[in-house]
């Protein structure tokens, strides 16, 4: 089983990146498995991959580089046991540390081959992310075996070189792939030749004397390196909705939300999102970038109709650098209420529970 780690920061293109390679896969002839766990995306990946016609369920609790640890043990060792696929992928949070998810996997009693670690970058974006938490980008650069400069076709020539000079600098080992998830497929291609290349069976640690086993990598987490707080909060509307008013409503709300973060930190980076389910329609609303330069994208997803249980489910999820959480949660707590009331609909929030994490298995 070839191990296949997909990183990236934050609105870097994973899910769509891991669409293609897993299409690359099959026209290859071979099975894939896909973990997926995008700290606060209640079914949004799910989602999208649901759209491109894959049986998905998602881990939602925690990182995967360190609350998942058992579970992430018990899915890979599943997965091996069970599916046997030719390739797992491990597409990892936007605040994940490929060193840890390795190491877990190295402690695994489980034969596979690791590939190498890709990490995505937006192109149009990555200044932002380096300005923000500059020692977090940096140590998941350094990591990374593969760097995918992706939506190269949303900047110049001038622009993708002078990325290129940083990241030889900052990473000289790492191969460089332009590339532009949502166009061409050649990189994809370039991407799965090596992944897939022939490597060494690795054996787990388990089987290896103590003396021999490699060390551990430094216990220090993502949050720790990055300065980044994740929210999530979880609330029911009740009342009459459509998807047009529901995109309107929720592109209102990320604006007050973005904006109240900015006034206590002027500069946030981060990733603001929310999404609801109306009938077959998935409304899907999020800021990626700081405040002051940060687009609003909405986005309607076709989904399976669902039955109406008397009221709608709205998610919000944020990753943002240097604001505390309770703070994040007040702010969003107080936008929705405001908001919703003035359209006359009624919101329960609602108290999360830590649930089992969910195996993902295309």
């Amino acid at each position: 089983m070839k191990v296949f780690l997909i990183g990236g920061f934050l609105g870097s293109g994973k899910t769509t990146t891991v669409l293609k390679f897993i299409d690359r896969v099959a026209a290859d002839g071979k099975k894939a498995a896909l973990i997926i766990n995008e700290v606060g995306e209640v079914g949004i990946d799910d989602a999208a991959l649901e759209a491109a016609g894959i049986s998905s369920k998602e881990l939602t609790t925690g990182c995967i580089c360190c609350t998942l640890v058992i579970n992430l043990r018990d899915t890979v060792t599943e997965i091996a046991r069970i599916r046997n696929p030719d390739v797992l992928i491990i597409e990892m949070p936007g605040l994940a540390l490929p060193s840890h998810v390795r190491d877990e996997l190295l402690e695994m009693n489980v034969m596979m081959s690791l590939a190498p670690v890709v990490t995505l970058i937006d192109a149009s974006r990555f200044t932002v992310g380096l300005s923000h938490v500059p020692n977090f980008t940096e140590h998941q650069l350094n990591e990374a075996e593969i760097i995918a400069i992706n939506k190269v076709d949303l900047v110049d020539e001038k622009k993708i070189k002078s990325i290129e000079s940083f990241l030889n600098k900052v990473n000289p080992d790492a191969h460089i792939i332009r590339m532009s998830a949502t166009g061409e497929d050649t990189a994809i291609d370039k991407m799965y030749e090596f992944v897939m290349r022939e490597s060494k069976e690795n054996v787990s640690r388990i089987d290896m004397p103590t003396e021999l086993k490699p060390k551990m990598t430094e216990e220090l987490t993502s949050i720790e390196v990055s300065n980044i707080t994740e929210c999530t909060e979880l609330y029911k509307i009740f009342g009459e909705l459509t998807a047009e008013n529901a995109g309107a409503l929720l592109k209102n709300i990320i604006s007050v939300i973005g904006a109240e973060i900015s006034k206590i930190n002027v500069s946030f980076g981060g990733h603001i999102q929310m999404t609801v389910q109306v009938d077959d329609i998935l409304v899907k609303v999020s800021q990626t970038e700081e405040n002051n330069d940060g687009k609003i994208e909405v986005e309607y997803l076709k989904q399976e109709k669902t039955e109406n249980p008397g009221h709608y489910g709205l998610h919000f999820s944020a990753a943002v650098t240097n604001v505390k959480k309770d703070e994040i949660e007040k702010i969003a707590d107080q936008s929705v209420n405001i908001f919703l009331a003035a359209k006359k609909l009624t919101v329960e929030k609602q108290i999360q529970k830590n649930e089992a994490n969910e195996l993902i298995i295309s």
